[in-house]
């Protein structure tokens, strides 16, 4: 536990830094993009919110005589705030592909979390490191067969901020595991807190869309085997991000950028592999068509990057998440989106960490992690579901926590 707070603290210390270059940016007028802070990470031992209730995935109970019951014929009717009832199975793997951005052969690592119905004796170490130990998860625990009225997992996608790691939003990750979806998440390579390229190149701004897609095709490949009882349903999917992650996530959901300000930025050194060819790759945007919602975390697209129309390019319907003491721009990005189908959830106290490492001085970790799961998983079931029993929370009529400021678009 030593080794995990004193790595904690090294982050946090890191991602404090970069927030002070970002407002400064800011008020120079520069529009900063705010996802290029680097956000801490998760680590294993932040069970609050979701880990050790959950029970196993053949039972209809979760916590003992003291949690809620869970009819699992029924996962709509389950309490999004609450764990769900299944135990949270894992798997890693690397899988290489060519790079869009500059051509050569890139290797990634694939975090993947899923309903099981039984725990195993072996706790995954994100990065294979021991300070990120994960207790409240299993490896290799046997899946537990879809419960959804389709008969497959719904799937959710996640790119992690700077300097973290696949792993890093494990809490949000094992709350949806024990509702039944499958949540992946990839290692972006060069960018993680054991092996980070500075100053970063032009080609890692299309490489980390890029690691998110392949991760959501890695489930494809897995549903061929026997691992998966019944094929994740990757033809629609949640994509959250947080940090640099929630650049990504911008981006897949069909933000469009201004190649003027790339060249600018080109032309100004900041990037050390500029070619026409690989600034050009930002004109057609990067478009996930199996993206249906995203969520954007304590980030967001810089107006140093997009198009003057880059944030209203974006139509799927987007849940931005931020905290009152980290000042992302997200009130600006949401005054800018008149017309699209946008949900801002603010919560008091928070900080860049909430959404990941969770400390926080200002809003205790199980609080802001009850929060963002609560809030998370209620937009993932309005939109891949229809699901209207969660209306009433993401359009503030359920108070969920006096410490939640909702506004919405149109």
């Amino acid at each position: 536990m030593r080794h995990w707070y004193l790595a904690s603290l090294l982050l946090l210390a890191a991602c404090s830094s970069d927030d002070k270059e970002t407002a400064a940016a800011d008020t120079s007028g520069s529009g900063a993009d705010t996802s290029d802070t680097s956000d801490g990470s998760g680590t294993a031992d932040t069970t609050e919110a979701s880990g050790d209730t959950t029970g196993s995935g053949d039972t209809t109970e979760a916590s003992g005589d003291t949690g809620p019951t869970f009819d699992l014929t029924a996962p709509l009717s389950w309490p999004v705030g609450e764990a769900g009832p299944f135990v949270v199975g894992y798997r890693h793997w690397e899988t290489t592909y060519t790079s869009p951005g500059n051509g050569e052969q890139r290797t990634i690592g694939i975090n993947i979390w899923y309903p099981a119905t039984e725990k195993t004796a072996t706790s995954p170490n994100y990065l294979n490191l021991a300070l990120f130990r994960d207790t409240d998860v299993y490896v290799d625990a046997p899946p537990a067969p879809p419960v959804y009225p389709n008969g497959k997992y719904p799937v959710w996608a996640h790119s992690h901020g700077s300097q973290a790691y696949g792993g890093s939003s494990s809490d949000l990750m094992r709350h949806l595991a024990s509702h039944g979806w499958v949540a992946v998440s990839p290692d972006h390579t060069n960018n993680l807190f054991n092996q980070d390229v500075n100053p970063r190149p032009l080609a890692f701004y299309v490489e980390r869309p890029a690691d998110v897609v392949v991760a959501i095709d890695q489930l494809d490949a897995v549903n061929t085997t026997s691992w998966l009882p019944a094929a994740a349903d990757t033809s629609r999917v949640v994509i959250s991000g947080h940090s640099f992650g929630s650049f990504d996530a911008w981006a897949l959901a069909g933000g469009t950028y201004d190649t003027t300000l790339i060249q600018w930025k080109c032309d100004s050194g900041e990037f050390p592999d500029c070619t026409p060819e690989r600034v050009a790759l930002f004109a057609p945007g990067f478009r996930e068509p199996r993206a249906i919602a995203v969520v954007p975390m304590a980030g967001r697209m810089g107006a140093d990057w997009r198009a003057a129309a880059g944030l209203l390019s974006v139509t799927i319907p987007m849940l931005l998440m931020s905290g009152s003491n980290d000042d992302v721009g997200h009130a600006d990005t949401f005054a800018q989106m008149t017309g699209r189908p946008v949900t801002w959830v603010d919560f008091a106290g928070g900080c860049h960490e909430t959404f990941a490492l969770g400390i926080c001085s200002t809003l205790n970790k199980a609080k802001g992690y009850g929060l963002v799961n609560t809030y998370a998983l209620s937009f993932g079931r309005q939109q891949m579901f229809a699901d209207s029993s969660v209306d009433a929370i993401l359009d503030g009529t359920q108070v969920v926590s006096d410490l939640v400021t909702l506004q919405k678009q149109p």
